[in-house]
């Protein structure tokens, strides 16, 4: 028994002397990392790789250890040493096998943006190289060929068919994270198999094989077989891989068809006599190609549209949507600077493959980053880290900025850090291809609409990244804010820290969906204290802090960051805290503040065709008049709100001025001002002794000449359409009073 302690310990010792006298000893890192690989292992299989090693980069600098054998970097040094000219003799690491095709072997990885990674087929009469597998279709990837008339007018129909879907909505939310990635699917496969592609986004049969594709991955599930090898005839049937039969059945029988296939396309290019490939070696190439083709296109579509819907980006849209909209249909998209500025600025900030790339260190050890790196060290850098902890390159790395690729200055340190499709011979070969389908699809959107994050989403574009595999999905939050029923409320008082708290004002507060209507009234003069609406944007839940835009602000506040924490006090009122500009005071300081708030139960109110009181808040944006004048653009405007929840309405309207310009740094800036603010505020009275109950105004300012829409003119007590299904779908345009106001919220409230 001593002998099985004592031979446990001398093995124990043995590994611990040889860990730490490991020449990357002397390599930055905790302590754990030079003692074992366990720790490594359980960020992969908890899905928290990628932040892992990027929090180890941001403490101990751009060399780091990951394991005794592992190293990641994040300088162009080491990207060009490891990738680049310097490291041709750098080889795949095993982790690239692990996504066999077909019940095939493999032995190395091509794709640096595969998924499914594609694998090299082995046996005892073909072994083919990476190299020379390459080199069997990268022409189909060149821009010559992806340029040619057929390709491009195929990723145009599919772009096509991508906004029909969306006209078809008629004005409600889209799912753009499903039809972003059939347009993806459609797209690779009609380029590997023309005229044999699919149609996901129009038949139901092949949207089947996008959701195999995207939903079906797991690489934790890979990992433990890829780990565990002895074990896996042993797992239960929940932890292995599911099957695709759906898309193998598919691209088996494109291959089967191959032959007769348009000249351009990759089947054809793999079927060719010189390349001496099976059937199944093609079909297992094609599939790597179609699921990577998926991922990587449609996640970083789906994090692009909702990083520029976000209200902080509405300029960069607004930029976008100026630049594409101006462009005639032979307008090269090379001529679209913006356009290309916003692709590369979201790959940097959200690449879609953001894990690390790992290689061999080739026999004989190298310098990388002033150390030396024995022979078979694991070394990677990682996108999502490169293009964050280079802040010279990169400045306020976190934040969402196309002008930074519009400036000369600091280009090619830019250009060369830009690592979202790895680099040198082996970065990704479909880069060209992904790029044009992606410049395609924002021109034909954006050339025509406008977007926004729908009401209806009570989530956020998590990037949800396995150890390794990435997507970019609309995903619930882990303790979602839920808005089940629209809330009133009004101020009970308002505390300038360290001041005394007061209440000066009669407030209220119109919540519906993601949008608000507040004015607050002074109590004493009758005149407006503040009134601002916008939308309210969940920022957390534990704690609530919710994030108000001022779409509409009384006090010309549109830039300030209107950020409250909430917190329930034990009367059941809500207290908000946080700081904002103080108006009352000189200069309007920011300022911490308190305020108190306390819910209301809204009154009676008749409803038209429904036994429950409505609630919704629209919005009216009227252009007046654009100028431009010595290269400041200025937009003149008028805002209007109108928010009702059963007994309560409130209208505000605003004339606004819009200025666009590029400052002394090179960097367009848009300013903001708005003139004196509109407002009415009508209650409904049920009537006394039988009589009918009607609306009554409560408070107003404005002026005969441009009167706001009220329901105590309206015969009926309401507007006209108000009981349709049109006022009940967020995003529908609705008529009041001769003016165009868009569905920003609508609910059924509560009862008194």
């Amino acid at each position: 028994m001593w002998s099985i302690w004592a031979l446990t310990l001398v093995f124990i010792i043995v590994v611990l002397i040889k860990r730490l006298r490991s020449p990357l000893t002397a390599l930055p890192g905790p302590l754990i990392t030079s003692i074992t690989s366990i720790w490594i292992k359980y960020q992969e299989f908890s899905a928290n790789r990628r932040l892992y090693i990027h929090e180890l980069h941001n403490r101990y600098g751009p060399v780091v250890r990951l394991s005794p054998n592992e190293v990641s970097f994040t300088s162009l040094e080491a990207i060009k040493e490891i990738y680049a000219s310097g490291g041709s003799g750098y080889d795949r690491t095993e982790l690239y096998s692990l996504f066999a095709q077909f019940g095939q072997k493999w032995v190395v990885m091509p794709l640096a943006f595969s998924r499914n990674q594609s694998l090299i087929y082995s046996d005892q009469d073909h072994v083919f190289d990476f190299d020379q597998r390459k080199r069997c279709f990268a022409d189909r990837y060149s821009m010559t060929n992806i340029m040619r008339k057929e390709s491009i007018a195929s990723i145009q129909e599919n772009a096509a068919a991508f906004v029909r879907k969306c006209m078809d909505t008629s004005g409600t939310s889209v799912d753009v994270y499903e039809l972003l990635h059939c347009y993806a699917l459609d797209c690779v496969t009609h380029f590997m198999f023309s005229p044999g592609g699919t149609h996901s986004l129009t038949r139901s049969k092949d949207f089947e094989l996008m959701e195999e594709l995207t939903y079906h991955s797991s690489l934790q599930k890979n990992l433990l077989a890829h780990y565990f090898p002895g074990l896996e005839p042993y797992f239960p049937t929940f932890l292995l891989p599911r099957l695709s039969p759906k898309s193998n059945q598919y691209v088996l029988d494109k291959v089967e068809e191959g032959l007769s296939a348009d000249e351009y396309t990759l089947v054809r290019r793999l079927l060719g006599k010189d390349n001496d490939l099976h059937n199944i070696q093609v079909a297992a190439e094609c599939k790597d190609h179609m699921a990577a083709g998926i991922d990587t296109t449609g996640d970083g579509l789906c994090f692009l549209m909702w990083e520029l819907s976000q209200p902080h980006n509405r300029h960069v849209q607004e930029r976008l949507h100026h630049e594409v909209k101006q462009v005639s249909a032979d307008t090269s998209l090379e001529d679209l600077p913006y356009l290309d500025a916003v692709i590369k600025e979201a790959l940097r900030l959200a690449p879609p493959i953001p894990m690390s790339f790992p290689r061999y260190v080739p026999k004989g050890g190298r310098i990388i980053d002033g150390y030396h790196i024995p022979e078979g060290t694991i070394v990677s850098c990682q996108p999502y880290s490169v293009h964050r902890l280079n802040e010279q390159a990169f400045p306020c790395p976190d934040t969402f900025c196309p002008e930074r690729w519009l400036e000369p200055d600091g280009a090619n340190d830019r250009n060369r850090l830009f690592f979202a499709f790895s680099t040198g011979a082996r970065g990704c070969t479909g880069k060209n291809l992904a790029l044009m389908e992606m410049k395609i699809l924002l021109r034909d959107v954006y050339s025509r609409f406008k977007t926004e994050v729908a009401p209806d989403m009570q989530g956020n574009c998590h990037i949800c990244i396995g150890a390794q595999i990435f997507h970019a999905k609309t995903l619930e939050d882990m303790n979602p804010i839920e808005f089940p029923t629209a809330s009133l409320s009004t101020r009970v008082s308002l505390r300038w820290i360290p001041e005394p708290a007061f209440e000066n004002t009669d407030t209220i507060v119109l919540s519906v969906g993601g949008w608000y209507v507040d004015l607050r009234m002074d109590k004493h003069t009758g005149a407006i204290d503040w009134a601002i609406a916008g939308e309210r944007i969940v920022e957390s839940t534990k704690p609530a802090k919710v994030l108000f835009t001022h779409e509409l602000d009384s006090h010309g506040e549109f830039s300030s960051s209107d950020l409250g924490t909430f917190s329930k006090l034990p009367n059941g009122d809500d207290l908000e805290t946080g700081s904002m500009p103080r108006a009352d005071v000189p200069g309007a300081p920011i300022t911490a503040y308190e305020e108190v708030w306390h819910e209301l139960e809204p009154c009676e109110a008749p409803e038209p065709g429904t036994d429950k009181p409505q609630a919704w808040i629209l919005e009216s944006v009227d252009e007046q008049e654009d100028s431009n004048e010595g290269g400041v653009e200025e937009k003149r405007l008028v805002k209007t709100f109108l928010g009702r929840i059963a007994s309560t309405y409130v209208a505000l309207r605003q004339e606004q001025i819009h200025k666009r310009e590029i400052g002394h740094d090179g960097k367009r800036k848009v300013t903001k001002t708005g003139g004196p603010v509109k407002a009415r505020r009508e209650e409904w009275r049920k009537g006394a002794n039988g009589e009918p109950g009607k609306w009554s105004v409560k408070y107003v300012v404005e002026d005969e000449s441009n009167s706001l829409p009220g329901l105590s003119m309206q015969a009926d007590g309401k507007f006209q359409g108000e009981d349709t299904d049109e006022w009940k779908k967020e995003g529908r345009i609705v008529d009041v009073n001769g003016e165009k106001y868009t569905v920003r919220a609508f609910e059924y409230g509560r009862r008194a």
